[in-house]
């Protein structure tokens, strides 16, 4: 899968929008969620990841990794970025050696790192490029696999308009209310929506707009939010 020259080398990640848009949808959201500051420390971070690296040994500043650390939900070792593209996987894979890269499909990297590998998400960052009707199908096979697992958050971005299309967040709902694999993700565990959903603007001069769905599960015990495995 080859990319342009204007998608290697724009900037997307320094843009206000989508600083903002990380901020009250991950960040925030986490912390309100499960009332802690940082994920806990033997946790990780899953996220379809982009570009995150212009210069050899060094991550790009306010890129999703670089703003994440800042900001103390995660340290660098926690984070797993995946990217089908392999121009931007060599970019980043060479920014930092601390973060973990994958090049593949962000589903598929995430069943192959999980057959091999101590698989402990704290959240799961799913920023797609695709409208609801495609987006929805994804989202719901990731919460399906994810199912087993608790106190986590899934963050789904969806395209909801573009120059062509356009769509609203509650198509975004109704075909993800559609898809057999979120239905059954549904019913068999506790998985919760976030009553507030979040739309911004693209980034960079673009007209598209985004919007964001926030799933999550939590386990409560004894009057606090706690990990399975006690942390």
């Amino acid at each position: 899968m080859k990319s342009s020259k204007s998608q290697l080398d724009i900037h997307y990640e320094a843009c206000p929008k989508k600083l903002e848009a990380r901020n009250q949808t991950i960040i925030q959201s986490y912390r309100n969620i499960f009332h802690k500051k940082s994920i806990p420390a033997n946790k990780q971070y899953w996220a379809i990841c982009g570009r995150c690296s212009y210069k050899k040994g060094k991550l790009a500043e306010n890129c999703e990794p670089d703003q994440l650390i800042k900001e103390k939900l995660i340290k660098s070792n926690q984070f797993h970025g995946v990217e089908i593209c392999p121009e931007i996987y060599e970019a980043n894979k060479n920014s930092n050696k601390q973060i973990h890269w994958y090049l593949g499909d962000f589903y598929e990297s995430m069943v192959e790192y999980s057959n091999h590998n101590k698989f402990k998400p704290a959240i799961v960052n799913v920023d797609m490029l695709l409208m609801p009707k495609c987006g929805a199908e994804y989202l719901s096979k990731i919460m399906h696999f994810l199912t087993p697992i608790k106190n986590i958050m899934i963050v789904g971005n969806f395209i909801i308009k573009t120059r062509q299309h356009v769509a609203t967040i509650e198509d975004m709902m109704k075909r993800l209310e559609k898809e057999p694999c979120f239905q059954s993700s549904m019913s068999s565990d506790n998985w919760k929506i976030k009553r507030q959903y979040y739309l911004y603007n693209g980034t960079g001069k673009t007209r598209t707009k985004m919007g964001t769905i926030i799933l999550y599960k939590e386990v409560k015990r004894g009057g606090r939010y706690k990990d399975v495995d006690g942390n």
